[in-house]
Protein backbone atom coordinates (compact mmCIF):
# COMPACT_ATOMS: atom_id res chain seq x y z
CA UNK A 1 0.00 0.00 0.00
CA UNK A 2 3.17 2.19 1.24
CA UNK A 3 4.05 2.04 -2.73
CA UNK A 4 0.88 3.11 -3.61
CA UNK A 5 0.23 6.71 -2.05
CA UNK A 6 1.18 8.36 -4.85
CA UNK A 7 -1.88 6.70 -6.81
CA UNK A 8 -3.86 7.53 -3.92
CA UNK A 9 -3.08 10.93 -3.34
CA UNK A 10 -3.96 11.77 -7.44
CA UNK A 11 -7.84 10.17 -6.58
CA UNK A 12 -8.13 12.79 -3.77
CA UNK A 13 -7.77 8.98 -1.38
CA UNK A 14 -6.25 8.61 2.36
CA UNK A 15 -5.67 5.17 2.87
CA UNK A 16 -5.76 5.24 6.88
CA UNK A 17 -4.75 1.53 8.46
CA UNK A 18 -6.10 0.16 11.66
CA UNK A 19 -4.37 -2.02 14.09
CA UNK A 20 -6.27 -3.58 16.78
CA UNK A 21 -3.64 -3.23 19.45
CA UNK A 22 -2.54 -0.41 21.86
CA UNK A 23 0.57 2.24 20.11
CA UNK A 24 3.17 0.81 21.60
CA UNK A 25 2.43 -3.18 20.48
CA UNK A 26 2.03 -1.65 16.92
CA UNK A 27 5.09 0.21 17.24
CA UNK A 28 6.93 -3.02 18.75
CA UNK A 29 5.44 -5.12 16.08
CA UNK A 30 6.78 -2.56 13.15
CA UNK A 31 10.64 -2.31 14.96
CA UNK A 32 10.47 -5.87 14.38
CA UNK A 33 9.88 -5.39 10.94
CA UNK A 34 12.80 -2.49 10.62
CA UNK A 35 10.16 0.35 10.39
CA UNK A 36 8.76 3.11 12.40
CA UNK A 37 5.41 4.87 12.11
CA UNK A 38 7.68 7.50 10.14
CA UNK A 39 7.96 4.51 7.27
CA UNK A 40 4.44 4.26 6.64
CA UNK A 41 3.60 7.50 5.33
CA UNK A 42 -0.22 7.42 6.36
CA UNK A 43 -2.26 7.73 9.48
CA UNK A 44 -2.18 4.29 11.19
CA UNK A 45 -4.74 3.99 14.05
CA UNK A 46 -4.18 2.12 16.74
CA UNK A 47 -7.79 0.46 18.34
CA UNK A 48 -7.15 -1.36 20.86
CA UNK A 49 -10.80 -1.20 22.87
CA UNK A 50 -12.20 -2.47 19.02
CA UNK A 51 -14.28 0.27 18.71
CA UNK A 52 -13.53 0.82 15.10
CA UNK A 53 -13.28 -2.96 14.11
CA UNK A 54 -16.44 -3.27 15.51
CA UNK A 55 -18.02 -0.58 13.88
CA UNK A 56 -17.30 -2.48 11.08
CA UNK A 57 -17.94 -5.44 11.92
CA UNK A 58 -14.85 -7.16 11.58
CA UNK A 59 -14.02 -7.51 15.50
CA UNK A 60 -12.64 -11.17 16.82
CA UNK A 61 -14.13 -12.63 14.00
CA UNK A 62 -10.84 -15.36 12.68
CA UNK A 63 -9.06 -17.31 14.58
CA UNK A 64 -5.27 -16.84 14.02
CA UNK A 65 -2.93 -19.44 15.84
CA UNK A 66 -4.37 -20.03 18.92
CA UNK A 67 -5.86 -16.86 19.75
CA UNK A 68 -8.79 -14.72 18.28
CA UNK A 69 -8.22 -11.55 16.50
CA UNK A 70 -9.96 -9.12 13.68
CA UNK A 71 -10.47 -10.18 10.07
CA UNK A 72 -8.49 -8.10 8.02
CA UNK A 73 -10.82 -5.90 5.58
CA UNK A 74 -10.40 -3.27 3.67
CA UNK A 75 -13.38 -0.19 2.94
CA UNK A 76 -13.61 2.58 0.79
CA UNK A 77 -15.24 5.07 2.32
CA UNK A 78 -16.62 8.14 0.34
CA UNK A 79 -16.35 12.11 1.74
CA UNK A 80 -20.11 11.75 2.98
CA UNK A 81 -18.94 8.81 5.01
CA UNK A 82 -21.06 6.66 2.42
CA UNK A 83 -19.44 2.55 2.43
CA UNK A 84 -18.53 2.28 -1.32
CA UNK A 85 -16.59 -0.93 -1.35
CA UNK A 86 -15.91 -3.26 1.23
CA UNK A 87 -13.97 -6.59 1.19
CA UNK A 88 -13.78 -8.57 4.71
CA UNK A 89 -10.90 -11.32 4.25
CA UNK A 90 -11.73 -15.02 4.25
CA UNK A 91 -8.25 -15.72 5.37
CA UNK A 92 -5.58 -14.09 7.26
CA UNK A 93 -3.89 -13.60 4.08
CA UNK A 94 -7.10 -12.93 2.05
CA UNK A 95 -6.56 -8.93 0.69
CA UNK A 96 -7.17 -7.19 -2.08
CA UNK A 97 -3.94 -5.65 -3.77
CA UNK A 98 -3.62 -2.23 -3.71
CA UNK A 99 -4.08 -2.05 -7.76
CA UNK A 100 -7.25 -3.77 -7.35
CA UNK A 101 -8.28 -0.75 -4.51
CA UNK A 102 -7.07 2.23 -7.07
CA UNK A 103 -9.49 0.44 -9.49
CA UNK A 104 -12.00 0.36 -6.83
CA UNK A 105 -11.54 4.35 -6.70
CA UNK A 106 -11.27 4.86 -10.03
CA UNK A 107 -14.54 3.38 -10.33
CA UNK A 108 -16.07 6.71 -8.18
CA UNK A 109 -14.56 8.80 -9.85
Amino acid sequence: MRDQLEEFDKLNAQLIAVDPHEAWSTKSLLKESGLTTDDLHYPLLADPTLTVSATYGVALQMRIHTELSNRPATFIIDREGVLRYERRAKTFADRPKPDDIVAELNKLK
